[in-house]
């Protein structure tokens, strides 16, 4: 008797396991455009390393534009969306539940002025990070490295939508567009037919510490587990860091951060509980690229 109870337990366990991973996560996020291929891979590679016990899953991009603060907007209130790849800040913190691997590894903090070629001459002369705020930089309104700008005084425009500082840059509406090393080049290239003067200085670029990480709403334990999971393994079987390395291989080597003057900016904004990025990672390869030359 007690063997055909058993019998009937496991048939009814694997039953249910089948049941269960029959269904898969949905994960819908509303951050698709390219400067998002990268993280959302990772996603994938995340959730690709715990799908053998935590079972399949559907990503599912929203279609419609949608703005940040309305992306956000739902992630909160658990309606549409249910990730979001985001900068951390403390209100962030406070909002939302963080999967505390940063996804970046520093990267994004390496900021670069898009500029256009009329204003090569002026960024030339730019030594310290005084004769910076005598230019205005662009800025999207809502990203929420706008406020470290303004902290390290920073003269800065905001702008609502993401497409237009690139049409304002042009028509010299504001003196520059910082952006991180992993992002400028990919811009420029996607937009040369429409703004074939924009270009990235040489010169310098500035720093500061702004690790990225997968957010999920307050309540979402169980996926926050199983991404840090997915990404903690794949850290340990160097997965991440060969994904890394095959996005941004060849925007750090472009970048030459060794040769540029480097301004550090404080961010105030930033919680001191949250683990740091190990930049490491990718900063050596700079070194060896100009090493190499």
């Amino acid at each position: 008797m007690i063997a055909v109870v058993r019998s009937l337990a496991c048939v009814l366990l694997l039953l249910f396991g089948t049941v269960v991973h029959s269904t898969p996560l949905t994960l819908k996020f509303f951050q698709t455009d390219s400067r998002y291929n990268y993280r959302i891979d990772l996603l994938k590679l995340a959730l690709d390393k715990t799908a053998a016990t935590d079972g399949p899953y559907l990503l599912s991009p929203v279609t419609e534009e949608m703005t940040q603060a309305r992306g956000l907007q739902s992630l909160e209130m658990k309606q549409e969306i249910n990730i979001a790849f985001l900068s951390a800040t403390a209100e962030r913190e406070a909002r939302f539940l963080s999967v505390k691997v940063p996804l970046l590894q520093g990267i994004l903090g390496y900021r670069i002025a898009m500029i256009h070629e009329r204003q090569a001459d002026t960024f030339a002369g730019i030594k310290t990070l005084d004769d910076l705020r005598q230019l205005n930089a662009g800025f999207g309104s809502h990203w929420a490295d706008l406020s470290i700008l303004e902290a390290n005084q920073l003269p800065v425009t905001g702008v609502a939508r993401y497409p237009n500082l690139f049409s304002m840059l042009n028509a010299g509406r504001f003196d520059y567009f910082p952006r991180g090393i992993n992002e400028i080049y990919k811009e420029l290239e996607e937009r040369k037919p429409d703004y074939p003067r924009l270009t990235a200085d040489k010169g310098f670029a500035f720093y500061y510490p702004y690790p990225v990480f997968f957010y999920v709403s307050k309540d979402n334990q169980a996926l926050a587990d199983r991404l840090t999971r997915g990404l903690e393994m794949a850290k340990a079987d160097s997965s991440f860091h060969q994904l890394f390395m095959s996005y941004h291989r060849d925007t750090i080597n472009r970048a030459r951060l060794p040769e540029r003057r480097i301004f550090i900016l404080n961010n105030p904004s930033l919680p001191t509980d949250l683990p740091r990025p190990n930049t490491r990672w990718w900063f050596e390869e700079a070194f060896r690229s100009v090493r190499a030359d």
